[in-house]
């Protein structure tokens, strides 16, 4: 019997399965790459109206993105004016959003050194930094998705998803410091991911302690980039 024809069991809507990227994921794909190459800037209004007629969509799936990018922490309301304003970071956004990092990534560097190389954990890691190497940094977000690769794969090898969760949710916010910062804007696109992170790597596979001042350490340094 075809997919189509099948009997519908007790509690299916009989509904037909998603493909492809929906006008809503297009409309936040086209806002943010716009964003993170500059052509939006930091104080920008965007309107919704104005919007959906220079991507020629509803406003629907506009709104549905621009609420998406505004829990991201990319977005504020623009207050009586409407709409909505690509956020300005100050030093204290920056650090805030690096001691999170910190606070998982100091861990999760912690408890891929007790877990051990039997655990595959480095392994895995090792794969990430292969990956993000031969990514094109050039491209806008690509440097961040490098890192954020990288970063994660650390985060998953220590096998707890609740830990991703926390990372994910600290690495969705620190996306603005893509718009924000010279940094990741100019010079991050240059930066060798290997040489960077082998240090990283090397310090999993020693005492916990160890391994957690050098992400510490890693980190910190990509706080001084970002604030100067």
């Amino acid at each position: 019997m075809s997919p189509s024809r099948r009997r519908r069991r007790r509690g299916e809507a009989d509904l037909d399965p998603i493909s492809g990227e929906t006008l809503a994921d297009q409309a936040y794909r086209r806002i943010s790459e716009a964003m993170l190459s500059g052509r939006l800037a930091p104080g920008a209004r965007l309107v919704m109206d104005g919007l959906a007629a220079e991507l020629d969509i509803s406003r629907t799936p506009v709104r549905d993105a621009l609420h998406r990018l505004e829990r991201e922490g990319l977005l504020a309301p623009a207050g009586r004016r409407g709409g909505f304003l690509v956020r300005s970071l100050n030093a204290d956004d920056i650090m805030h959003l690096y001691d999170a990092r910190e606070a998982v990534e100091v861990f999760a560097a912690q408890r891929v050194a007790e877990l051990g190389r039997g655990a595959g954990a480095l392994e895995h890691i090792a794969d990430a930094i292969d990956r993000a190497e031969v990514m094109d940094l050039s491209r806008p977000g690509e440097a961040f998705a490098a890192n954020r690769l990288v970063h994660r794969a650390v985060v998953e090898a220590t096998r707890n998803t609740m830990l991703v969760d926390l990372f994910d949710a600290v690495w969705t916010r620190a996306r603005a410091l893509q718009v924000y910062s010279s940094y990741f804007q100019r010079e991050l696109v240059h930066l060798p991911i290997r040489r960077v992170h082998q240090p990283m790597l090397e310090a999993l596979g020693q005492e916990p302690a160890t391994a957690g001042e050098i992400m510490r350490k890693h980190i910190r340094e990509g706080l001084d980039a970002t604030l100067d």
